[in-house]
C-alpha cells in the first residue's frame, strides 16, 4: 500500500512537475549559459569556386569569430583551431551569389563542451563572372637608389612572363604584373635577389608559383656635358703671318665617370689649332686639337678642322 501511495502521489499533478523541472532545466541552462567567457578571434575566410566562375567583387578576407564557453578552455583555442569557410563551387552562372559561412572546428578546439562560435558576417554576397586566364610581362618596381656614380645598367627578370588568372573583366584590364619593391639603395656591383609578383587586385592570382628571380647590371654611371662656342686659339703662327679672318668656335662633347661633371670648366687654351709648320702665305686645312683633364674623354668636335687662308703681314698672300 505504501508503495501504490508513492507512485500516486508522484504522478499526481504531473504537468506542473514536468513544467517545474523543465523550468529548473532552464534556469540551469542560462545560469551556466551567463557563466561562459567571450573570447574573439579573427580567421581567415578560405573560398571554394569552380573552374568555370569565380568571384568578381571584392569579399572579406578574415571573419571575426565570437567564441563563448569556459573561460579555461576559450584560452586554449589558436586560431588555426577554427576554420571558416564559403563554398561557392555550385555557383553556374554570371550574377549575385550568397552564401553562408561555414565554421569548422579542429585540433585544440574539438571536444570542448560547451563552446559557442558565431562569425561575423554570417554570410557573404559576390558577384560572379567566368574564369578568364592571360599570359601578361612582369615588370620589376624598384626602391632607392644605387650609390652616387653608379646605375643600373640592364636587368634580367626570369621568368619574364606569367599567366594569371581571374574574374573575366579585371584579366582583360590588366597589361603586366609587377613585383615587390626590389631594394637598389647601396648598390655598388652586380646582383641577384628573388622577388614576390603582387597586385592590389586580390581576385587575380598567378598560374604557378608567384616569385621570379631578378638579375641587375651595375655600372659606374658615365656623366657628359657639352661646351659649346669655345674660342680657338691660334698657336706657333710666325710673327710675318697672320689669317685672313678669326678662327670660327668649336662644340665640344665630352663624358667622364665623376659625378661632379657638370662643375667642371675648360681653360681658354683647351682648343687650338698649332700653326707652326705653316711657313708662308696660302689656303691650309689644319686639325683642330683639344686638350682635356685626364678626368675627361672628349666624345665629339665639332668642326674637327679649319680652313683657313694664311697672309702676309706685309703683302697677302704671295
Amino acid at each position: 500500500m505504501k508503495t501504490k501511495g508513492f507512485w500516486a502521489r508522484l504522478v499526481s499533478d504531473w504537468p506542473a512537475k514536468v513544467l517545474s523541472v523543465a523550468a529548473a532545466l532552464l534556469i540551469f541552462f542560462f545560469y551556466r549559459l551567463n557563466r561562459l567567457d567571450e573570447r574573439y578571434l579573427s580567421v581567415p575566410l578560405q573560398v571554394t569556386s569552380n573552374d568555370e566562375y569565380v568571384p568578381a567583387s571584392q569579399y572579406p578576407r578574415s571573419v571575426r569569430l565570437a567564441l563563448k564557453g569556459e573561460s579555461n578552455d576559450l584560452f586554449r583555442i589558436q586560431e588555426s583551431d577554427i576554420a571558416a569557410s564559403v563554398d561557392l563551387s555550385g555557383v553556374k552562372a554570371v550574377g549575385l551569389a550568397r552564401a553562408v559561412v561555414s565554421i569548422e572546428k579542429k585540433a585544440g578546439a574539438l571536444g570542448i563542451d560547451p563552446l559557442q562560435i558565431s562569425p561575423e558576417p554570417a554570410e557573404i554576397t559576390v558577384t560572379m563572372e567566368r574564369r578568364s586566364s592571360r599570359v601578361v610581362p612582369v615588370t620589376p618596381a624598384f626602391r632607392g637608389y644605387l650609390e652616387p656614380g653608379y646605375n643600373l645598367k640592364a636587368f634580367d627578370i626570369s621568368p619574364g612572363e606569367v599567366e594569371i588568372v581571374g574574374p573575366e573583366s579585371a584579366i582583360s584590364r590588366l597589361s603586366d604584373m609587377t613585383t615587390e619593391p626590389i631594394e637598389l639603395t647601396g648598390k655598388m656591383s652586380d646582383f641577384a635577389v628573388k622577388a614576390r609578383i603582387v597586385h592590389s587586385n586580390a581576385l587575380i592570382q598567378v598560374s604557378g608559383s608567384d616569385v621570379v628571380q631578378f638579375r641587375g647590371t651595375v655600372a659606374k654611371s658615365v656623366a657628359a656635358k657639352s661646351f659649346v662656342a669655345m674660342p680657338i686659339q691660334v698657336e706657333g703662327l710666325q710673327a710675318d703671318l697672320v689669317l685672313e679672318a678669326p678662327l670660327p668656335t668649336a662644340r665640344i662633347n665630352v663624358k667622364s665617370a665623376s659625378a661632379d661633371v657638370h662643375a667642371i670648366s675648360l681653360p681658354p687654351q683647351a682648343v687650338a689649332v698649332d700653326f707652326s709648320g705653316i711657313h708662308k702665305p696660302g689656303s691650309y686645312t689644319l686639325p683642330i686639337v683639344v686638350v682635356l683633364p685626364e678626368s675627361l674623354t672628349l666624345e665629339s668636335l665639332e668642326p674637327a678642322s679649319v680652313t683657313v687662308r694664311i697672309l702676309s703681314r706685309l703683302g697677302g698672300v704671295q
